[in-house]
């Protein structure tokens, strides 16, 4: 369903560049009349001054049609991933492929809002589609190539595709003018979460940051058996093997050895409210996500294997909300990839998300970090039990509220590390105010913004 404040846009902008093709096919036809006139009365003065007219029209209206055929455009930026607050580069590049030139072909590059255009020259903002656009003019010559730069910053986590694009031309006069228009580009830029250093911060229990972390827990690993000897009062029934006890008609128990476990469970709760038609709170989310991605980017510095299970993960090609234990400058990119997805809308909770699919990235004996701003009796729930399974259980505190007490539970309050920049919220709500504003005057509905 196209919005309606889209299809005002779109309309107006047809109705625009119809203007042109419009006007010359009344001038056409009026030298069409001209010429018939002139004909019938005899003045071979009007003949003449209606036929050069009707030609150049012509002529006009063939340039016109043939000025963006052979033209190669793209749009370019110079890093495909980039941190909150990089620079990047986008190389605008316009090729005209044939020998006929074009008098004047116009360039109109849509940027998303999630980056925003360094100069304000020739750039436009465009409040109602939600970003700016890039305007450039040129000529070109027969198989002239042009480019043209431009520097953005990313200043919001996502991936924002470039375009869709707008080449406009015509004839010398613009009495004829064409219009092609290019969907998104195939280059995007995906902006990671904003990491906070984290240099001697540490969760109580748990302790990820430090250097008493689970390193020194034995486990027994199911994936390492040793052998089996006669049960003994207190060994756990599933120990047991009922095979081998059946054949020697007594209870015999298999034993395994013993491992370290290294991994490190990195959780994000992306609601922030009961429920999703009360909107979301921007600046609870955020901080979520920086906490989740500062946390995964410390845990990996000090050496241990890190999984991340993240509700709220735009469905896209490549990118999950369960990753798998891993390490290795790769590993955390793809968590950074999957944070910068996470939207305030999830239609999956995550406790659900975690029984459902936690098996992928919680091993025996990993500690579990989860980082939220809300929470909810079944997660509570759900870390309890994992609590019970032998894993050490934290919770980084990032709500509006003071932390909750949960029983067994260490929850630490992380609210002043992990908030978001001023600045960047300052410039998030001054794009929901343009949004606001412009559909004002547009007449058309607004969505309503959590914001303190």
């Amino acid at each position: 369903m196209i919005n309606p404040m889209m299809r005002t846009f779109r309309e107006k902008r047809t109705r625009d560049l119809r203007a042109p093709d419009v006007i010359g096919e009344l001038f056409m036809l009026l030298m069409v009349v001209v010429i018939g006139v002139g004909a019938g009365t005899g003045s071979a003065l009007v003949v003449a001054l209606g036929t050069t007219a009707f030609v150049i029209s012509a002529g006009g209206t063939l340039w016109s049609k043939l000025s963006l055929a052979e033209v190669a455009y793209d749009a370019e930026p110079s890093d495909t991933h980039a941190f909150e607050g990089d620079e990047i580069e986008i190389v605008m590049t316009l090729e005209n492929r044939k020998p006929l030139p074009i008098p004047w072909v116009q360039i109109i590059e849509f940027l998303p809002t999630g980056v925003t255009p360094l100069s304000d020259e020739n750039v436009k903002r465009r409040a109602y589609a939600g970003g700016s656009e890039i305007v450039e003019t040129t000529s070109l010559a027969g198989y002239e190539r042009i480019r043209f730069r431009h520097h953005v910053r990313a200043h919001h986590r996502g991936h924002y595709s470039i375009g869709p694009t707008e080449l406009r031309s015509g004839d010398l006069f613009g009495l004829f003018g064409t219009v092609r228009r290019d969907s998104r580009s195939e280059h995007g830029i995906t902006v990671y979460p904003r990491i906070v250093p984290l240099e001697g911060w540490e969760l109580p229990a748990a302790k990820p940051m430090g250097d008493i972390l689970a390193r020194n827990m034995l486990l027994d690993d199911p994936s390492r058996p040793r052998s089996v000897r006669d049960y003994r009062p207190g060994d756990p029934l599933k120990r047991i093997d009922w095979k081998l006890s059946a054949k020697r008609d007594e209870l015999t128990v298999r034993t395994y050895d013993q491992s370290v476990s290294n991994d490190v469970v990195v959780m994000l709760e992306s609601r922030t409210v009961d429920y999703a038609w009360h909107g979301y709170k921007y600046d609870v989310l955020e901080a979520a996500v920086t906490g989740a991605a500062s946390i995964a980017v410390r845990c990996a510095d000090l050496g241990y294997r890190v999984a991340l299970v993240a509700n709220g993960v735009r469905p896209t090609r490549g990118v999950m909300s369960v990753v798998p234990a891993g390490d290795g400058p790769h590993h955390i990119r793809t968590i950074l990839e999957a944070l910068a997805f996470v939207q305030p809308l999830s239609f999956t909770a995550l406790d659900a998300l975690a029984m459902d699919r936690g098996a992928q990235a919680i091993s025996s004996g990993s500690s579990i970090i989860m980082v939220a701003g809300f929470l909810t009796e079944p997660v509570v729930a759900y870390l309890h039990h994992e609590l019970r399974e032998g894993h050490r259980v934290s919770i980084a505190w990032v709500g509006r509220e003071e932390p909750p007490q949960v029983t067994g539970i260490p929850v630490v309050d992380a609210r002043e590390t992990f908030k978001i920049d001023e600045d960047a919220e300052d410039l998030m709500m001054s794009i929901v105010d343009e949004q606001i504003e412009m559909n004002a005057r547009m007449n058309l509905p607004t969505r309503e913004y959590d914001h303190v």
